[in-house]
């Protein structure tokens, strides 16, 4: 982060979103191990952020949505699986899961596209907080994206 603020100083704009990121991931950049021959060469994921944030808001979305359908397929594990297996296809399970277990059809296709062992293994307890950090992120993206404004 640092790395990007000292090169944005003749954007003001960009310079002061990039320390808003700082300001509102703080935990997550602090938790960061910074990686050697990164693909993302010296900069920081919020550099590439910059001018995409409306992207970056419908991927954390898109990602919460996945994440609570898998919670509540775990809830509902017998139905989920009675529903896999007795649909004829794709679309008719996504369909099925929608009907049931009151999914929007991102979160049924995802958990309609996963691997029994993936359906079978969650840890109620340990998605909840998982659910619980991917809402926090969204919201700090959705913050962020205000500021870039």
């Amino acid at each position: 982060m640092a790395y990007d603020i000292r090169h944005s100083r003749s954007d003001e704009h960009f310079e002061n979103f990039l320390l808003k990121a700082k300001e509102l991931f703080a935990e997550e950049v602090s938790k960061a191990k910074p990686r050697e021959n990164s693909p993302l060469g010296k900069h920081s994921i919020f550099y590439y952020m910059y001018g995409h944030m409306n992207d970056w808001v419908r991927y954390a979305e898109r990602r919460v949505i996945q994440e609570k359908a898998m919670l509540t397929q775990a809830y509902h594990i017998e139905e989920t699986l009675k529903i896999i297996r007795m649909s004829r296809d794709i679309k008719d399970c996504i369909k099925k899961l929608m009907d049931v277990l009151g999914l929007d059809e991102i979160g049924a296709s995802y958990v309609a596209d996963q691997r029994l062992s993936v359906l079978t293994g969650i840890v109620v307890e340990y998605h909840k907080e998982y659910v619980e950090e991917l809402e926090n992120r969204l919201s700090n993206i959705r913050e962020l994206a205000k500021y870039e404004k």
